[in-house]
């Protein structure tokens, strides 16, 4: 049995000034052929899932590249897009002169190009159109995906991730692979059905550990024990997207006798998620008051998220406001921070280890919810940035924001790096010699992926009410192209109203 495989994965985030572009697809971030199975071997990512599920059942891989954003950002450049994905389809023609028996794509399902809203569905129908309408296809996404009817109509099964925080790429991806080769057997003849919702909801009040979430993937499992029924996902969309066919999803997979049962088990867990929406709204902290709670408080670390500004949701990263609140607060105790400003950097590293100096920091992505401000401190550290993820979801995968640079102001401790990175995990601190069990403050951006693994030893964690591109103040951004009615902007009391 032969198995194409092959991976373009980006998140877009439409309010970001930061478009998608090559800085996000360097040399380390694009793999191909077996360069992306060896990059991916012991690591938590759902290629190795599926690499390790096809090896037991004796699948013989053909890897085609892998294309994976260093961040989220706004939609990618077309030129980028159109030559990643045409290097992605080339090679599968050219894997055809010996047919392959299915293809697993590993996508996000998130990721839009200028031209191209629904990119992921472009993607998926093009592998279609090669592989013609007989081989199976099956995509592995996000949960934070945005499912499309064009995705659903040309892949056989759509399999997303059932936890957030994320921390099972690696069992998302052996599901897509044994969904796939039941398909190439005969033992399933999957189809995928979905019920959408006219539903945009916070990223901080979507985890999977406990809430709304939690309780519908619960009852997912229940339904799986109905005979046809392959796989169930639950997909509240990563919200930044104002796109036509925005809106949170249920998708089940199931054999084709049972579509009509699917399509029922959709709805079912569909009126169950909308009667309780209004859970997702989420209550902020102030940020100078909690900074002050923080500080007095005897117990540390206490993990504040600026998720406003996560680069993981597609912010720059660059965001001086709780910056400026940390330094107003003239902490005597260690608080750690970080910010994204490559010219301050560049500079730091010229004046060198040790030297005091004076500068501009921040803001340099041009958005005008806040300013630069001008910081004095001594240079602590300089390092080429890279550090591996340790945590759950992208375990053992590298991590690579640039040249990274320590500044110290008083008690305050900024990590400054060039480019945007994931803030899931501790190392992102202990990598440049800061302990965050140490400091009375750390500062993630991150709406809730750092949970996972700062939870375990955080005193406290509160989500910060600081201006961002990614706020999840969704009614204050301003959306143009998302269809209305769409629940929170809008009084709805049937989500199936609008004929969805």
């Amino acid at each position: 049995m032969r198995i194409a495989i092959g991976s373009f994965v980006q998140e877009s985030q439409f309010f970001s000034p930061v478009k998608g572009s090559w800085q996000h697809f360097g040399p380390e971030q694009i793999a191909r052929g077996q360069a992306m199975l060896d990059a991916a071997a012991g690591t938590g990512s759902e290629i190795a899932g599926a690499m390790d599920t096809a090896a037991r059942h004796a699948v013989r891989l053909v890897p085609l590249l892998r294309a994976m954003s260093s961040a989220s950002s706004a939609p990618i450049v077309r030129e980028v897009y159109e030559s990643i994905r045409d290097e992605l389809l080339a090679r599968l023609s050219d894997a055809m002169a010996e047919p392959v028996d299915g293809v697993l794509m590993v996508m996000h399902g998130a990721m839009s190009a200028e031209g191209y809203d629904d990119a992921t569905g472009d993607v998926l129908q093009r592998v279609r159109q090669i592989v013609g309408p007989r081989v199976p296809l099956v995509a592995t996404l996000d949960l934070h995906a945005n499912i499309t009817r064009l995705m659903c109509r040309v892949a056989d099964g759509l399999v997303g991730y059932l936890t957030f925080p994320h921390v099972d790429m690696y069992e998302t991806g052996a599901r897509g692979m044994r969904l796939l080769i039941d398909a190439v057997l005969g033992r399933a003849k999957p189809v995928t059905v979905m019920a959408k919702l006219p539903m945009i909801v916070p990223a901080e009040n979507a985890q999977t550990t406990h809430g709304v979430i939690h309780d519908l993937l619960q009852a997912a499992r229940a339904h799986l024990r109905t005979p046809g029924m392959l796989d169930i996902s639950i997909f509240p969309m990563q919200p930044w997207m104002d796109v036509p066919e925005a809106g949170c999803a249920v998708v089940v997979v199931a054999d084709e006798s049972q579509r009509g049962r699917a399509e029922a088990i959709a709805a079912q867990l569909a009126d169950a998620w909308w009667r309780r929406k209004e859970e997702h709204r989420v209550e902020l902290a102030p940020t100078e008051q909690t900074i002050a709670e923080a500080l007095a408080s005897e117990r540390k670390p206490w993990v504040l998220a600026d998720s406003a500004d996560a680069p993981s949701s597609g912010a720059p990263g660059d965001s001086t406001v709780t910056l400026q609140a940390l330094l107003d607060a003239r902490p005597a105790k260690d608080c750690y921070t970080n910010i994204v400003d490559a010219p301050a950097v560049a500079a730091m590293i010229a004046a060198g280890v040790g030297h005091e100096v004076t500068m501009s920091l921040g803001a340099r992505s041009g958005t005008t919810l806040y300013r630069p401000l001008t910081v004095s401190g001594r240079v602590r550290l300089i390092s080429d940035g890279a550090f591996v993820h340790k945590g759950e979801g992208f375990h053992g995968a590298t991590m690579h924001r640039g040249r990274t640079v320590v500044l110290q102001a008083g008690c305050v401790h900024i990590v400054v790096m060039e480019r945007a990175c994931i803030q899931w995990d501790p190392e992102l601190y202990r990598s440049v010699g800061l302990e965050p069990k140490d400091a009375q403050i750390v500062i993630v951006k991150s709406p809730a992926g750092f949970r996972a693994a700062y939870s375990p030893f955080a005193a406290e964690i509160r989500v910060l009410d600081a201006p961002g591109v990614c706020t999840p103040n969704l009614t204050t951004l301003p959306y143009a192209r998302i269809p209305r009615p769409m629940w929170p902007f809008d009084p709805l009391q049937d989500w199936r109203a609008d004929g969805a």
